[in-house]
């Protein structure tokens, strides 16, 4: 039984041609950034479907519960089994592209407040789907400079993040062309349902492309695995990874982090609308202002990272975001809440990937990345989607500023946690933290 267990890790770690470092990190960051342009025109949408299907504040919550539960469970369920079979990653990745489409083209044919629950189910485990194998082959890939290409594709993310809200906006409002073309070419409101629908084209064609160029991404040949073995293994290597470890820590600072970040990032849009009445494209301008300044901030902080370190970063991030959601309520309706929100931007995708990559410095060389990437989207999405309900209720018995200040103590007990988290760097060898 053992030599067959060995025949068969052989003939799984038989190399043959693999997907080039390049074509790799480009595909992989590249549809990030496409994905997010289209999954994360969600907090726009939400609000014309609130107003639409005569929602409350909690009903609200709900939803955005039911994206990040669904995304906790097949985060941690897939960084497993992807380590498992990570010759299968390509697949995984065109799958979850495919799956995306599928769960928002049903979202915008949904009769009905609970169909709409159903269809967040199946788009959000496509889109958790994607992470454990994207960022666990961008760690393996590039060890030297994990903080930074992790940061990258959190960048891209940005990108998608900017422009979808924007279009989105531009969209559910109307827009005319006429200052640019110097005609009277106009397009009308469109429906949120049309909006939803018309990027699964899109996404299809991400995925079958997708498939293609990462079809052989990791050079293994596929084998018969003794998945009973490879699990028990992968426990084992776990196990021992908290042990003794300051792991504990920074998925602390991880999930709390998400916490305030939910608090914030969704409920801003609502914000905006119900509290101070401002229109789609105001509103699309906002939330697309809370991912611009991170297209370029991620990626320095994320190379800074990689030489001094991950935890000094962390602390500021956290302690800064401390101030901005008060900031945002206390600013009304004028130039402050607006420069909040894009201060708040500069740092708030960044301590995901910083606590991302450290988690990994922490279990280096023992082949758990997608699990561990995983386990933390799992852990943020879970304690996420709890804070989605909880401050769902407040906003409804206390108003909407109840979301902001929530995030800001959310933040404050973040930093408290990020003050001790380990000072870690990658410790392969030859790299940037290892030469330190």
């Amino acid at each position: 039984m053992v030599e067959a267990a060995e025949t068969a890790d052989r003939a799984i770690s038989d190399p043959r041609p693999r997907t080039n470092d390049k074509t790799m990190a480009v595909t992989l960051i590249a549809a990030h950034g496409l994905e997010h342009l289209y999954a994360h025109s969600f907090p726009v949408l939400v609000t014309a479907i609130y107003g639409d299907l005569g929602l409350v504040p909690f009903q609200a919550g709900v939803l955005s519960a039911v994206r990040q539960l669904t995304a906790g469970v097949t985060s941690i369920g897939s960084g497993f089994f992807v380590d498992i079979f990570r010759h299968r990653s390509g697949q995984v990745l065109a799958f979850s592209m495919a799956t995306i489409g599928l769960g928002y083209f049903l979202v915008s044919i949904a009769p009905s407040y609970l169909f709409i629950l159903f269809a967040l189910f199946i788009a959000s485990a496509g889109s958790a789907l994607w992470h454990p194998p994207a960022l666990g082959l961008l760690s393996e890939r590039f060890p030297r400079r994990r903080g930074w290409y992790i940061s990258l594709h959190r960048s891209t993310g940005n990108i998608g993040d900017l422009i979808g809200p924007l279009v989105a906006g531009l969209l559910l409002g109307g827009f005319s062309l006429h200052w640019i073309l110097g005609g009277g070419w106009t397009v009308d409101p469109l429906s949120w349902r049309w909006i939803m629908g018309g990027g699964t084209p899109m996404l299809i064609v991400l995925s079958i492309t997708v498939l293609i160029l990462l079809w052989n991404v990791t050079g293994d040949r596929p084998g018969p695995v003794n998945l009973r073995n490879k699990l028990g293994t992968q426990l084992t290597s776990l196990r021992r990874a908290f042990d003794g470890t300051g792991m504990w820590s920074i998925f602390t600072v991880s999930a709390v982090r998400g916490m305030g970040d939910r608090s914030y990032i969704f409920f801003l849009p609502l914000y905006l609308r119900e509290e101070l009445d401002k229109s789609f494209l105001s509103i699309a301008v906002h939330v697309a202002l809370v991912a611009a300044p991170g297209i370029i901030s991620g990626p320095i902080l994320g190379a800074l990272s990689d030489r001094v370190g991950r935890k000094l970063i962390i602390v500021l991030l956290m302690a800064v975001a401390i101030i901005l959601p008060i900031t945002t309520v206390l600013g009304g309706a004028g130039l402050w809440m607006t420069l909040s929100v894009g201060i708040f931007g500069v740092f708030h995708s960044s301590v995901n990937s910083l606590t991302q990559a450290a988690a990994i410095d922490e279990a280096e060389g023992q082949g758990l990345d997608a699990t561990f990437m995983g386990l933390m989207w799992g852990s943020n999405a879970f304690f996420g989607a709890g804070a989605a309900i909880a401050v769902g209720w407040l906003v409804g018995a206390y108003g909407w500023p109840a979301a902001f200040y929530c995030a800001s103590a959310l933040f404050f007990l973040g930093t408290l946690a990020a003050m001790l988290m380990p000072s870690s760097r990658s410790r392969h060898p030859g790299s940037i933290g290892a030469m330190a």
